[in-house]
């Protein structure tokens, strides 16, 4: 059923370029832009990134205190020896959320779209990484 009402001016004021666009949305080769209202899509890539990253903190945080690996990345070293393991989360989510934030910001935006995949992709198989870690050390 066609809900759309006819136009409420005269025909002679209409042409054929008024009629309504028969696509979905925004053209393909339409530049990104800024939007307030974020899919469910991207807020799940989002959140499964910043999920990931915490698990990320956890397992480093076993592997670290029983001995079975070290910290490769220098400035979290240096956050652990410094600050302990609170600190530690602390500027692993800081340094996940802000990025992910900017990301989501810009998610039109073609870099935007990539970055976000590529950080979850990269999370996962840290994730399956550390998995094989802990069976290897058991």
């Amino acid at each position: 059923m066609d809900r759309r009402k006819p136009a409420s001016f005269p025909k002679l004021f209409s042409s054929d370029k008024l009629r309504r666009r028969r696509n979905r949305g925004r053209r393909e080769n339409d530049p990104g832009a800024y939007v307030d209202i974020y899919d469910s899509r991207s807020w799940y890539i989002s959140i499964a990134v910043v999920c990931l990253s915490l698990l990320d903190a956890m397992l480093t945080q076993v592997h670290l205190t029983k001995g079975y690996a070290m910290e490769w990345n220098p400035l979290m070293s240096k956050i652990i020896n410094d600050g302990g393991f609170v600190a530690f989360y602390a500027a692993k989510m800081g340094l996940t959320i802000i990025p992910m934030a900017i990301i989501l910001i810009h998610k039109e935006w073609t870099l935007g779209k990539y970055a976000a995949r590529l950080c979850l992709w990269a999370y996962v198989l840290l994730s399956c990484w550390h998995v094989f870690l802990l069976l290897t050390s058991l």
